[in-house]
C-alpha cells in the first residue's frame, strides 16, 4: 500500500489523562496568580516596582499552558470517541541529542494504515528507545477524518463495543 498523495496533513495527538490536565490548568491558574501577586507586592509591600513588568509574561504563560491542557483534553476525546485501530510502521527514524542534559528525542517518519484508516505519512516526536528503527511496526489509534493519531495505547469507544460482543 502506497501513502496517498492527497491525505493531508497528520498531527500528533497530545495524549493525557486526569492528572496530566489538572495539573496543566493548575499551572495555568498558579500562572495567573503570580501575574496579580506581582504588582499588589509592588504597591503594597516591599517588592521593587520592576518586577511587576513580569506580569504580562506570567499572563501569556498561564494562557499558553491552558490552552495546551485543553488541546491535549480534545485530543484524548476524539481519539477515545473516533479513534480506529492501525499499524504504524518505522519508514526512518532519527535520534537527536537536545543539548540539554535530557534523554535523547527520535524523530520518526512513519506509514500509518488500517482496515478503516487510509494510509498516510507522519512524523511522530518521543523519547528515543531501542526499538525505533526502520522496518519496525506500532499500534497506532487515529481519527481519520483529519489523520490526528498517536501511538500511545488508548481505549476508544471502538475497542470497547468489541470487547463487550466477545
Amino acid at each position: 500500500m502506497t501513502v496517498a498523495e492527497d491525505a493531508g496533513e497528520a498531527r500528533q495527538a497530545s495524549i493525557g489523562g486526569f492528572a496530566t490536565q489538572l495539573t496543566g490548568r493548575a499551572s495555568g491558574l498558579a500562572s495567573w496568580v503570580g501575574a496579580l501577586v506581582l504588582p499588589a507586592l509592588s504597591v503594597f509591600g516591599t517588592l521593587h516596582w520592576a518586577w511587576s513588568l513580569f506580569s504580562p509574561l506570567l499572563v501569556l504563560t498561564g494562557l499558553l499552558v491552558w490552552a495546551e491542557a485543553v488541546r491535549t483534553r480534545q485530543d484524548t476525546s476524539r481519539l477515545r470517541q473516533s479513534g480506529r485501530p492501525a499499524v504504524a510502521e518505522v519508514v526512518g527514524a532519527e535520534r537527536t541529542d537536545p543539548g540539554d542534559g535530557s534523554p535523547d528525542v527520535a524523530v520518526l517518519t512513519l506509514r500509518i494504515s488500517g482496515a478503516d484508516v487510509p494510509s498516510f505519512g507522519a512524523t511522530y516526536r518521543c523519547d528515543h528507545d531501542a526499538r525505533f528503527k526502520a522496518g519496525a511496526r506500532f499500534l497506532a489509534v487515529v481519527d481519520p477524518s483529519d489523520n490526528l493519531f498517536t501511538l500511545r495505547p488508548l481505549r476508544t469507544a471502538r475497542t470497547r463495543r468489541t470487547r463487550r460482543t466477545r
